[in-house]
């Protein structure tokens, strides 16, 4: 039975973020949702980390483009700890 944690499926989480910020998010928006610095924020959006294009010289990320971001981080980091176990047991 696969019980992976799926965030776009969460309609509560997806309208709570477009109720309060929209369909486009700011820089400072960002680091209110993601609970990091401005450093870390600039730092994804300019190494591409983060999706977005940049508008008058400031970064926009589509609301929808961050969900399904997030949700592919989580499911990477579910994937590399499953994999550390598996490979723990092996060892012993």
């Amino acid at each position: 039975m696969n019980k992976e944690i799926k965030l776009l499926d969460n309609s509560n989480v997806i309208t709570g973020v477009y109720s309060k910020y929209g369909a486009f998010l700011t820089v400072r928006d960002l680091t209110e949702i993601l609970k990091v610095s401005r450093f870390v924020v600039d730092r994804m959006l300019k190494t591409g980390q983060l999706p977005a294009a940049k508008l008058g010289g400031q970064y926009r990320v589509r609301t929808d483009d961050l969900l399904k971001w997030w949700d592919n981080q989580v499911k990477q980091e579910q994937r590399n700890l499953l994999k550390n176990v598996l490979q723990r047991r092996r060892i012993i």
